[in-house]
């Protein structure tokens, strides 16, 4: 996978490549002026590439997923206050995390600032709070992902002024 970088809103963002013939395919095909996706990961067993989705910018919410052989997507609607700046997935593949933003990131979230676990219910991800944020300066992003056996969520924080590593159990 690689990812061409400007304004999401004006670049075809997410591909992929086939190294041995150099063929490349555009993953996340955009549907409506100033649609951004971007902040992309794959799944544990390399068959979805999930991103962060706004149809259009700042006014939709969703965690999309491309499937890498057949192409088809997959989406979760996510309320403005539990849009994450980054999400990530266990190696269960049954959950997400999300690391929250502040009021001056993309989504003008009021209460956006927490550590997320969410669970996919029909098309909606259902949200539970793991850690209040409100100390944490988000210009240096959490940046969550989970620990190898699924258990924690781990992320990045200066609650105290300076960057520390911090993890939560999940419950």
């Amino acid at each position: 996978m690689f990812c061409h970088e400007g304004p999401w809103h004006k670049v075809d963002r997410i591909w992929t490549i086939d190294i041995p013939t150099g063929e490349t395919q555009l993953m996340h095909h955009r549907t409506m002026d100033m649609e951004i996706a971007g902040h992309e990961f794959f799944s544990r067993d390399g068959k979805t590439i999930w991103f962060d989705l706004q149809q259009p910018r700042g006014k939709s919410f969703y965690l999309a997923g491309t499937n890498v052989e057949d192409g088809t997507t997959k989406k979760y609607t996510i309320k403005r206050n539990e849009w994450s700046i980054h999400y990530n997935i266990p190696p269960s593949q049954q959950l997400f995390c999300g690391d929250g933003g502040d009021p001056s990131q993309v989504a003008n979230a009021k209460d956006g600032m927490w550590i997320y676990l969410f669970i996919p219910k029909g098309n909606q991800l259902q949200s539970h709070k793991l850690v209040n944020m409100k100390n944490h300066n988000y210009d240096l992003e959490p940046n969550v992902h989970f620990s190898p056996d699924g258990k924690w969520v781990i992320f990045r924080a200066d609650f105290d002024g300076k960057s520390n590593i911090y993890g939560v159990v999940l419950p």
